[in-house]
């Protein structure tokens, strides 16, 4: 950008109808939970003529009856115009699809506040009988929740009279956001549950990442590497106007680490890394527990009891490496999702510098601008 001056542009489209433009805008979403969420304000101006007589009709509206309600794909598109001072012309960037979800729940007024959940909320429908009771794989689980899901979701629309057909969700094995492992893993699940509850327990047990991409592609997994991933360059002296990134010495942290695993005989054992000697809160130092207080869960599909502690005692030996985590602030450009890898080069504090993995997002637009705000660690641990 040869500019310091930008316009935020955005349009929002509703069932793929244009409704105008948003007052303000939220979104944020973790790795560690399925799907994102989003808090949308429709302004009093979002009328339009209704076409014949030239009276002027709420965009909320149509002949058809309500446009805007429960269940609405709702997609939101933001990007920077500007006036390059180099070319002396005026510049419109790329459209970002920042969003693309449904409406989950309308809090009527002026202006109407809306709220949203990505492609995830299809997975909210339904309900599944089966009851595991045993081992299962990632792949087994999604092939039983999806059909379940998408088949509810359409008839609940098709309830509300909706005509247009969506996309399917899919899963896949080998997706680029996480690596699933195709070995089975400790699950036991009831009957009853809609297939977003199921899908979360499996990723809370353990200790998965997973979410439901734009393309309603679902991906649960263990991880990512950066062989792989796209280049995504942050820098301080272009892009990123703000970061908190803590360089933290892991061989001083009092870090609680616990796998656990499935024997040969059926038995549930978990591992402790280290000396078994974790202290009490109240004994942890200030900085313990800000590091390391958390208790780390790992699964394992190794199934002995020597190979599980050695397993426990390797990630111990991971975490007590150089692990620096926090945030970095941004502007619109480049666009970042879950689970990208990022090159971050700091100018002031060198030791800072590298490449880090996108955990925690939140963006927020307003009349303050468009901001970008991730949490970032330098490592993503594995099963």
């Amino acid at each position: 950008m040869n500019t310091n001056h930008v316009i935020c542009r955005n349009k929002v489209y509703v069932e793929d109808e244009y409704v105008g433009q948003f007052e303000s805008f939220d979104t944020q979403g973790t790795a560690r939970t399925l799907g994102n969420t989003a808090t949308l304000l429709m302004p009093l101006y979002a009328l339009g003529a209704d076409g014949t007589s030239g009276n002027v009709a709420s965009r909320f509206r149509t002949e058809n009856g309500s446009r805007i309600k429960v269940c609405s794909e709702i997609k939101v598109y933001v990007w920077y115009d500007s006036w390059n001072v180099v070319k002396m012309e005026h510049e419109s960037y790329p459209e970002i699809l920042m969003f693309s979800g449904w409406i989950e729940h309308i809090a009527e007024g002026f202006p109407a506040k809306l709220y949203l959940r990505d492609n995830s909320y299809i997975l909210r429908f339904g309900a599944i009988e089966k009851a595991w009771t045993e081992n299962a794989t990632i792949q087994s689980v999604m092939e039983d929740c999806i059909p379940i899901a998408q088949a509810a979701f359409e008839e609940e629309r098709t309830r509300l009279g909706f005509m247009r057909e969506i996309p399917q969700l899919t899963y896949n094995l080998h997706g680029k956001n996480v690596q699933a492992k195709s070995t089975p893993l400790s699950f036991r699940n009831w009957g009853g549950r809609s297939p977003f509850d199921t899908m979360q327990k499996l990723m809370q047990l353990n200790v998965l990442y997973g979410g439901v991409g734009n393309d309603f592609n679902v991906f649960i997994g263990a991880g990512v590497t950066e062989s792989d991933r796209p280049l995504i360059a942050l820098d301080t002296r272009y892009n990123v106007i703000e970061r908190d990134i803590v360089p933290i010495d892991g061989r001083f942290v009092d870090y609680d680490v616990k796998v656990f695993g499935i024997l040969k005989n059926g038995r549930q054992y978990t591992a402790t890394g280290g000396y078994c000697t974790s202290q009490s809160e109240s004994q942890k130092s200030g900085f313990d527990r800000e590091y390391g207080g958390e208790t780390i869960r790992v699964h394992s599909t190794l199934n002995t009891i020597a190979d599980i502690q050695g397993y426990a005692d390797e990630q111990l030996k991971m975490l007590r490496e150089n692990r620096n985590k926090g945030t970095i602030k941004l502007l619109l450009y480049p666009k970042l999702e879950i689970m990208d890898w990022v090159t971050y080069e700091d100018t002031v504090f060198e030791n800072l510098s590298g490449g880090y993995y996108i955990l925690d997002y939140k963006f927020s637009a307003s009349s303050k601008g468009y901001f970008q705000t991730v949490k970032a660690t330098d490592k993503v641990f594995v099963l």
